[in-house]
């Protein structure tokens, strides 16, 4: 089980075989940075943003920009009791809700 999985399930009391098929989220607002896999021909894109909430299978972020879904991404968040945790992952959604800031969603790779 993922280090994201593990402390999502404590901090919703699910374990991996109690998780239904939506997941309770766990709002969490922490800075992130998050790195985009390059498009056709292009460089990776390095954002940051901050941490939205936090579900056993994934995380919400806020960022300045849209990213496309389907991208493959690698998040950056920081712990305050040692090393940061690092991430994998693939974008789900993508969407407008502030004036210039997009909420994306992004399904956490197990591993």
């Amino acid at each position: 089980m993922s280090s994201l999985a593990v402390g999502a399930a404590i901090l919703t009391g699910h374990s991996r075989g109690s998780v239904k098929r939506v997941d309770s989220r766990v709002a969490h607002r922490v800075p992130c940075r998050l790195r985009a896999a390059a498009a056709a021909g292009g460089e990776p894109v390095t954002l940051i943003g901050e941490t939205v909430n936090f579900s056993p299978r994934g995380v919400a972020i806020q960022l300045s920009r849209a990213i496309e879904q389907g991208t493959q991404v690698e998040l950056l968040i920081p712990h305050l009791w040692g090393e940061p945790t690092c991430l994998y992952g693939t974008v789900v959604h993508s969407r407008r809700v502030l004036s210039g800031t997009f909420e994306v969603g992004i399904h956490v790779c197990e591993g």
